[in-house]
């Protein structure tokens, strides 16, 4: 059995640096504080965890120290509020999330309606919503065609990062069909992610089993375990060496492995030996048999 690994695997860029920021937090501060998880991935918090860094859900039990922002962003509001206390602010802020931000913003300066494709309960979109006064969110074509557009009105369509390209493209389609005065679209994919889904998409092509490992919190891994599982049913999503079955690749000649974006390398590297290792004591037992 051949184990192949995805062109694309372990931290984005946005993830590394959010985790690098709040680690120096943490060593030239006392008192640090995550307002959530700094990125979805729960061994990683816990790390951090570890080390001092306190997850809050709210600010308002904060009497001092410092506020790690994670790499998902939060509102303008939000950021005054923390400012007012008096708290310091580290903003982990992935790049791209923060460009996505800023084309909301100036979107909506100019008067759009903004559309979101994306969760409305992820941190990311709860944040983009807060730089647009006129907002909506729809997570896929279907609730797209349940979007009333006047034939007047001016729409401009964005998207959360870690949306797939597929899925945003129905979305424009659909309200495309609904024929507004005037339709922006801003692509604000990810590239990451982007590059990420296509190499897992190409790798699940050419395999008999398919494992996606990362949080099951992680919207950017949800995204490549569905992109995969329908191309390769036998495909599987794992959070660590721990969930592993060894039914998934039994009868597998080829298992191909791909990781979110907040998924860490020494993750990724426990599943292959966890892997190597069962596959070795059961063919083993194969040979003893004969």
């Amino acid at each position: 059995m051949r184990i192949r690994l995805a062109k694309r695997i372990g931290f984005c860029f946005g993830v590394k640096r959010a985790i690098e920021m709040a680690e120096k937090a943490l060593e030239y501060n006392d008192d640090v504080y995550s307002l959530g998880s700094v990125i979805h991935n729960r061994q990683v918090v816990k790390k951090l965890s570890d080390k001092g860094l306190k997850v809050v859900r709210g600010i308002d039990g904060i009497k001092g120290g410092t506020v790690v922002v994670s790499s998902h962003g939060i509102s303008p509001a939000v950021a005054g509020r923390i400012r007012e206390k008096g708290l310091k602010l580290i903003d982990t802020t992935c790049p791209f999330v923060l460009n996505a931000q800023r084309i909301a913003k100036s979107l909506g300066d100019e008067g759009y309606r903004v559309v979101i494709v994306g969760d409305s309960e992820h941190p990311e979109v709860k944040a983009l919503r807060g730089f647009v006064p006129d907002v909506c969110v729809v997570k896929n074509k279907k609730e797209a065609m349940r979007l009333a557009v006047r034939p007047h009105s001016r729409i401009s369509v964005i998207s959360q990062t870690t949306q797939s390209t597929a899925n945003f493209l129905d979305v424009v389609r659909v309200i495309t069909g609904k024929k507004p005065g005037e339709l922006k679209v801003i692509n604000t994919i990810c590239k990451d992610v982007e590059e990420r889904q296509n190499s897992a998409v190409a790798l699940a092509r050419k395999v008999d089993a398919m494992l996606v490992i990362g949080g099951r919190n992680s919207a950017n891994t949800r995204r490549l375990f569905e992109l995969c599982r329908k191309i390769c049913r036998n495909s599987h999503l794992l959070e660590t060496e721990r969930d592993i079955r060894r039914g998934w690749y039994d009868t597998a000649e080829c298992v191909g492995i791909t990781s979110g974006a907040s998924t860490p390398d020494w993750i990724v590297k426990r599943v292959v030996e966890v892997i190597r290792v069962k596959h070795k004591a059961k063919s083993a037992k194969r040979l003893r048999k004969k």
